[in-house]
């Protein structure tokens, strides 16, 4: 079977519009590859992993040489914190980040003594434990690049914390809180008025933005917020298209070729970028004749079959050509 037959079997596979019949002509999809398992191999990794070997076994090899053991141990659940204060100094970078991304870790002191490793990657991984200390996370949020991301820390905030987080001097910090859907109304209303555009990205995609609103946030800021204003699920389709027409970055088609109200001369506009176009081919709303063309487009047929628009007499001319 070649490549584009097998493009196109795995796209109708994904259709949910291809009828039983048709779905029964199918062949069996081929098993995945399986994945490399070689450090299971290792037969202390192997014990580490096991949950029947006895944990004073396990502490027993902490100063293990293999650094895939001691990368084990950091991710275990029921370590004591003496191990786990010295695997805090451990050699290796990425056995101290999987320690402090651990949600089993909830000592303070091993989390600060994290907070201040001389590697970015440790310290972002302290931010993304449910137990860093607010002090700590705040500080994180100006040192350390966290990027736009739900943290456990700050969905776990009581309602006065995220009022003192939502006025930070910190945009980073702001922004932090802007991720989160469940918010006091008073803290949105915060949110939503910030001229940063990071905060402001941050809470673009929030559901309980009216389409209005969202229309007076693309006025407000204009083309650098629209990628975000394209996942919000109340961007209609008269804005979409908006913001498609005077896009400057590529991203933002990918996001509106994704949307579900997005209309038919909207996708025509997304087939120009290498990554939305497929998106739009797999956008019901793409005209059908479009999308029949596209089925011969080999980078794209997998994606046109998977559309649930596609018309039942195309799919069973595909399965009588290439099943």
């Amino acid at each position: 079977m070649d490549e584009q037959a097998r493009d196109i079997l795995l796209g109708l596979t994904a259709n949910p519009a291809l009828p039983n019949h048709l779905r029964a002509r199918l062949p069996d999809r081929p098993a995945a590859s399986p994945h490399d398992t070689a450090w299971h191999d290792e037969p202390d990794v192997a014990r580490a992993v096991d949950s029947a070997t006895p944990l004073d076994e396990v502490i027993a090899l902490l100063d293990h040489n293999s650094m895939i053991f001691r990368w084990t141990l950091a991710g275990l659940p029921d370590l004591p914190r003496g191990p786990r204060k010295r695997l805090a100094t451990d050699r290796t970078a990425g056995v101290r980040a999987d320690l402090a991304a651990n949600p089993a870790v909830v000592s303070e002191s091993i989390l600060r003594e994290l907070a201040n490793d001389e590697y970015a990657d440790v310290r972002r991984s302290v931010a993304h434990n449910p137990s860093v200390p607010l002090d700590v996370l705040t500080h994180l949020a100006e040192s350390t690049r966290i990027g736009p991301n739900l943290l456990a820390r700050v969905m776990a905030a009581t309602d006065e914390e995220l009022r003192l987080l939502a006025v930070s001097q910190s945009a980073r910090v702001r922004m932090l809180v802007a991720q989160r859907t469940a918010l006091p109304a008073d803290v949105f209303e915060v949110l939503v008025k910030d001229n940063d555009i990071r905060v402001v990205k941050g809470i673009a995609p929030h559901p309980a933005l009216s389409a209005d609103r969202l229309r007076a946030l693309a006025a407000r800021h204009g083309p650098s917020l629209f990628r975000m204003l394209a996942t919000n699920p109340h961007c209609d389709p008269e804005l979409l298209h908006h913001v498609a027409r005077n896009a400057t970055a590529r991203r933002t088609y990918r996001a509106i070729a994704e949307h579900p109200n997005t209309r038919a001369e909207t996708l025509l506009l997304c087939l120009g970028d290498d990554v939305a176009r497929r998106g739009a081919a797999e956008h019901p709303n793409l005209p059908t004749d479009v999308l029949i063309e596209l089925v011969e487009d080999p980078s794209l047929a997998r994606h046109a079959v998977a559309n649930p628009s596609l018309p039942v007499e195309v799919m069973e001319r595909l399965i009588a050509a290439h099943a």
